[in-house]
């Protein structure tokens, strides 16, 4: 009885949510502050030069503000669904865009037994069960990476760093290929890889409408600018751009998917079929049966 007046009277914005999102701040901007003091004074006992420990300070500044815009984004993507508070409770401790709304997604379909879980509980009232849930889902499976640091880093750090000074094929400077930067780039690529196949779940289950295609349009702006970026840093020798490469590049192929949304509600589009609509949906089938 008390389980059911609980999850009768819940609400997303209940001021309870935002006292416990004010508490988690001030924890870590107190924790970030601290580290900041504590390295400052350190510094000053090792005679270090003040001005160059002012510019870090300041580029780690400047340098912060446009990856979290990528965090902002990430807690207003949520925002109809889970409310204000939690998202901003998750990403301010640890997180990203793609895992948040990933694991929102894939324990908000179990909780409704289907696909669109999100938009299913938006629609119906998220209860506190529900929230209790796919909150312990996002926040376990992002806690497994830093906990196995912790526990296991000293054991494998010597293993890692011998592997990192070895290469294929005789070596580096007879064209072989670094384990550490093999290794790497296998995991940035199997990343992709599940991206891409999550962008074509939509075109594969409902491929007739344009709304179907906006993460994969997402994803493919987003690859192209990241692709500029790199050109930009490795053949301009814009440097800088480094730390803004990905930020920058969520923001513009949102933004091309935010315009193309507002035209198709604008002019009707999400209602066409979309040329070709059959054979894109098989494509996009065939394409998602290979990544998974």
């Amino acid at each position: 009885m008390f389980s059911t007046a609980l999850c009768a009277e819940f609400r997303l914005d209940d001021p309870i949510m935002y006292a416990l999102y004010g508490i988690v701040l001030a924890f870590v901007v107190a924790l970030a502050l601290f580290y900041l003091i504590t390295a400052i004074m350190r510094a000053k006992k090792l005679n270090m030069d003040m001005v160059r420990i002012k510019k870090v300070v300041t580029s780690s500044i400047s340098f912060s503000i446009l990856p979290a815009i990528g965090i902002a984004l990430g807690v207003v993507t949520l925002v109809g669904s889970l409310g204000i508070a939690f998202p901003a409770i998750r990403l301010s401790v640890i997180g990203s865009l793609q895992y948040e709304t990933q694991m929102a997604d894939g324990a908000a379909n179990a909780i409704v037994g289907g696909t669109d879980g999100l938009e299913v509980l938006m629609r119906n009232g998220l209860t506190a069960k529900d929230l209790v849930t796919i909150a312990t889902v996002m926040s376990l499976a992002i806690m497994a990476g830093p906990v196995f640091v912790l526990i296991f880093y000293r054991r494998i750090q010597s293993k890692v760093g011998v592997l990192l000074t070895k290469s294929t094929g005789g070596g580096v400077k007879k064209g072989g290929i670094n384990i550490g930067e093999l290794l790497f780039q296998v995991t940035f690529i199997g990343m992709t890889l599940g991206y891409l196949a999550m962008s074509l779940t939509s075109p594969s289950q409902n491929g007739k409408y344009i709304d179907a295609y906006y993460n994969f349009i997402a994803l493919i702006v987003a690859m192209i600018m990241m692709y500029v970026f790199d050109l930009l840093i490795s053949k301009a020798k814009w440097k800088w751009l480094d730390s803004f490469a990905t930020p920058v590049s969520m923001i513009i192929a949102m933004a091309v998917v935010a315009v193309i949304s507002f035209c198709a509600s604008k002019y009707g589009w999400a209602t066409i079929p979309v040329k070709g609509s059959d054979a894109a949906q098989q494509a996009a089938d065939a394409l998602a049966a290979f990544v998974m």
